[in-house]
């Protein structure tokens, strides 16, 4: 499996179009476990970043936030800004290990980006169309764009330290695949330093160098969001905390409530809402003046 097709598969992502037309205003964007995703076509935008620096962007352009950072967008001039809006939202949470190896935002001219232009013009001529399905169409095509970001973050080599990092390194790659396959086998320091070939003291070191964290730590991260991935599903918690490497419901209530803040039947009824009532939340944070 390639790096891309490794962490789409971890990633589960769904898009949500909540917004489409003339931004002429403000629109602010703070809800907590967001991402989003803001296509300009025409017009001039002015976009405020959480620490208050100023972007005005005067082309066609794609911006990603991917960690729920607060921002404002502002269409100023008498036309205001064309664009589409939509929700990110990660089945397995903000804290997955892929999600914190991405950058936290990227404004990217459409032009900069093979084939991405393509898919924007088809996006917005299905939103200009009211055909059945549209709104299950743009969500299809916001993920499409989603993947084509990834794509060129991956290629471009946009992280210096993370599961991305991790991935393009050759021992380590073989590691984290022996993780993501063996959930509920010996995922002992040992083991996985006799995997990456390297002495135990060196393994930990190479790994905190590259990931950030220590192998204990990602194989809990690995572990839990997996165990979410099952929890949507509806699995019984018994057979998940076995297929995720707990021995018993309880120590693996412990491990996801330490992990989470929550325990998995809270995370579970958190997250199983509904898909409209998602962006109808969404929505709410556009805030148009």
């Amino acid at each position: 499996m390639d790096r891309l097709s490794y962490i789409l598969d971890q990633l589960n992502v769904n898009a949500g179009v909540f917004f489409r037309g003339q931004l002429c205003g403000l629109a602010s964007f703070e809800e907590e476990g967001t991402g989003y995703i803001h296509v300009l076509r025409s017009g001039e935008l002015d976009i405020t970043t959480a620490n208050r620096e100023k972007i005005t962007l005067k082309e066609p352009t794609m911006i990603f936030s991917v960690r729920s950072e607060p921002h404002q967008l502002f269409g100023g001039n008498r036309e205001g800004a064309e664009m589409i809006c939509a929700s990110i939202k990660f089945q397995t949470g903000s804290r997955n290990p892929v999600v914190e190896a991405l950058p936290s935002s990227v404004v990217l001219p459409l032009s900069s980006v093979q084939g991405l232009g393509s898919f924007v013009d088809v996006l917005f001529t299905e939103a200009e169309e009211a055909q059945e399905g549209r709104d299950a169409v743009m969500n299809r095509l916001v993920e499409v764009i989603f993947v084509n970001v990834l794509r060129h973050i991956v290629s471009e080599g946009d992280t210096s330290k993370g599961v991305l990092s991790a991935l393009a390194d050759k021992q380590l790659s073989k590691v984290l695949s022996w993780i993501d396959r063996n959930l509920n086998g010996d995922l002992s320091v040992e083991r996985l330093a006799e995997i990456a070939m390297m002495s135990r003291s060196t393994f930990i070191q190479h790994f905190k160098n590259v990931l950030g964290l220590a192998p204990g730590e990602y194989v809990q991260n690995a572990r839990i969001s997996a165990a979410k991935k099952l929890i949507l599903r509806d699995k019984p918690m018994s057979i998940i905390c076995f297929e995720v490497g707990y021995e018993d419901a309880s120590g693996f209530s412990r491990a996801f409530k330490k992990n989470t803040g929550m325990t998995p039947r809270e995370w579970k009824k958190l997250n199983a809402t509904a898909a409209e009532a998602e962006n109808a939340a969404v929505a709410e944070t556009i805030q148009v003046a």
